[in-house]
């Protein structure tokens, strides 16, 4: 059991308390890929179907997203296994704890469906074939539906979330202490 020095007056329990190293890179990892692929996902869809660009983002979303779904899926596993937080008092870190929770979930739904919505086989790095699980339209189409709702909604949520963290920085309160790639050296 780790056991945290007091917070001093500067810093909350929660900052004083640090993630794990994978988790913090699990973090960043997760962050980039998320913005890439949202920014990306939409962006792109303003464009003609026949864009060079666009061609390009729906190539290669599907293969970062595949490769990026068993470290999601090691970064779950880690938060799980780190307990389940203590009950909040606070309503503020009750609605911060339960956006996270929903940043999970809406994350495996997004890459459930994405494998699941492929319309045809995808090569992955060019070596991995991916093939096409589903074959009814309809439920390709329901898929491709609920997919697009589940990134409106991750959208959304990582707005949310972008928005406290940088709340909480203009109030000096930063919670990205236990995030900071320097905490992975030591």
């Amino acid at each position: 059991m780790t056991h945290l020095p007091p917070p001093s007056s500067a810093t909350s329990i929660d900052e004083a308390s640090t993630y794990s190293k994978p988790r913090i890179v699990l973090h960043w990892l997760s962050a980039a890929v998320i913005l890439w692929a949202t920014l990306s996902g939409f962006g792109v869809v303003l464009m003609d179907p026949t864009h060079p660009f666009r061609q390009w983002v729906e190539s290669i979303n599907p293969q970062v997203t595949s490769l990026f779904i068993p470290l999601f899926a090691w970064r779950l596993w880690l938060a799980i296994k780190s307990g389940p937080q203590r009950a909040h008092d606070n309503p503020h870190k009750r609605l911060a704890s339960a956006t996270h929770k929903a940043m999970y979930a809406v994350v495996s739904g997004v890459l459930v469906t994405g494998v699941l919505m492929m319309s045809h086989p995808v090569t992955l790095l060019a070596v991995i074939p991916l093939p096409q699980l589903v074959h009814s339209e309809m439920l390709l189409m329901r898929l491709h539906d609920l997919h697009h709702v589940l990134c409106a909604i991750l959208a959304g949520l990582v707005t949310l979330h972008l928005a406290a963290v940088l709340m909480h920085q203009m109030q000096g309160r930063s919670v990205l202490g236990r995030m900071k790639v320097k905490n992975i050296a030591r």
